[in-house]
C-alpha cells in the first residue's frame, strides 16, 4: 500500500523535526536517511535545506497556533488561562526545538510576522489581565507575552535535562510569570 501525499508529507516533517532537534548541522541526506526514503524523494518535497526549515517552521507555528487558540479561546481568569496555554504548548517544546536554529529558520519575514500574529491572541489575556487589575500595567504585553514565551522553553529544557518534574513545570511557568508581572499590594 503506498502511503498518501500527506502521509508522506508529514511523516518527512516530523523526522526532519527529531533530527534536527538532535543536530541542527543535519543535512538533507541525514534526513532522508532518518525517514528512510531516498534523497531523491526526499528532494521532490524540498529542494533545499531552506525549503524544507520553512516548512517545518510553518508547521510548527500552526501547531502552536492550534494550541494557544484553543487554550485562549477558554473563558476564566488570567491564571486559568495561561494554564491552559503552558499546559497545550510545553508538550510541544521537544517536537519544536529546531526553531532554535537562529537566522537559518527566522530569516524569512513572513515567519516573524507569523510568530506576531501568534503572540497577538497572548497579548489580549495580558491586556485583559491588565484591565482586570491581575496584571501590573506599567510592563508592555508583548514584554509579558515574551518572557511567559522564554518561561515555557525554559521549562521545556529543565524537564528535558531531568532537573524538574514535568509534572511540576506547567505551575512553574505560571507561578513564575505571574509572580514577576502580578499586581503588588
Amino acid at each position: 500500500m503506498v502511503a498518501s501525499p500527506e502521509k508522506i508529507q508529514r511523516h518527512l516533517l516530523d523526522t526532519a523535526a527529531a533530527v534536527l532537534c538532535r543536530d541542527s548541522g543535519a543535512s538533507l541526506a541525514q534526513v532522508a536517511s532518518a525517514a528512510g526514503m531516498s534523497r531523491t524523494t526526499l528532494h521532490r518535497h524540498y529542494a533545499t535545506r531552506q525549503d524544507l526549515l520553512r516548512a517545518l517552521a510553518h508547521d510548527a507555528l500552526d501547531r502552536v497556533a492550534a494550541a494557544v487558540d484553543g487554550s485562549v479561546r477558554l473563558a476564566g481568569s488570567t491564571t486559568e488561562v495561561l494554564t491552559a496555554v503552558t499546559t497545550a504548548v510545553l508538550p510541544l517544546a521537544d517536537e519544536l526545538r529546531f526553531l532554535d536554529l537562529g537566522a537559518s529558520v527566522w530569516n524569512l519575514p513572513e515567519l516573524i510576522e507569523r510568530w506576531y500574529d501568534l503572540a497577538e491572541p497572548l497579548e489580549a489575556v495580558v491586556r485583559a489581565g491588565q484591565a482586570s487589575g491581575t496584571l501590573r500595567r506599567d510592563l508592555p504585553p508583548a514584554w509579558i507575552v515574551d518572557v511567559f514565551t522564554a518561561v515555557v522553553w525554559s521549562a521545556s529544557d529543565a524537564v528535558r535535562d531531568g532537573r524538574i518534574a514535568r509534572r511540576d513545570a506547567v505551575s512553574l511557568v505560571v507561578d513564575t510569570v505571574l509572580a514577576g508581572t502580578a499586581v503588588r499590594p
